[in-house]
């Protein structure tokens, strides 16, 4: 099983979608103005401590599983799944969604509240729209930071893509770390 890899499959993966109404007050482009651009590779850490993540690694599979076990029987199935998937990820993946996470608790807390409400704005997209803009995300993820801006300015992908389709695309790409 292959995850999106991306701050949407992030928030899905361990659980970090706080719901907001749906019909949730669509965030202002300025909520991420303060993130011109990635921080370089090799940039520290942004926050400390162990993450959830970090913690469910360190486990033993006896102490994973009383811990899955203490939550509702939904949330412990999609937990479990969700923990199986991304441990059958390559290394390179897992490491790819690692600083992908650390891109997101680096995010001031109006800031992932904002992601949050734009990924509930992603899933109200048709199926189809989901998985054009999943594609072009996944592309927007491999470039560097001024290919991603050429990309996102040229007439091509202002054409392709509604104005909250590109604003979607234009917060991931700004807080998805580069290749």
């Amino acid at each position: 099983m292959r995850l999106v890899c991306s701050i949407p499959a992030l928030l899905v993966v361990f659980g970090l979608l706080v719901a907001a109404p749906l019909g949730a007050q669509q965030p202002p482009a300025d909520e991420f103005e303060g993130l011109d651009a990635p921080p370089p590779p090799g940039a520290p850490r942004a926050l400390a401590g162990p993450t959830i993540l970090d913690r469910l690694e360190r486990m033993r599979p006896e102490e994973r599983q009383r811990l899955f076990d203490q939550l509702p029987p939904e949330r412990r199935k999609r937990l479990e799944e969700r923990f199986a998937a991304y441990e059958a990820l390559p290394q390179a993946e897992k490491d790819r969604l690692r600083r992908q996470y650390d891109t997101f608790r680096a995010l001031t807390p109006e800031q992932k509240q904002a992601a949050r409400r734009l990924f509930l704005r992603f899933l109200q997209l048709p199926p189809g729209r989901r998985q054009v803009l999943r594609q072009e995300a996944h592309r927007l993820s491999e470039m560097p930071w001024p290919r991603r801006q050429a990309r996102m300015a040229s007439p091509d992908f202002q054409s392709r893509y509604t104005p909250e389709e590109r604003q979607i695309l234009r917060v991931l790409a700004m807080i998805t770390p580069n290749p």
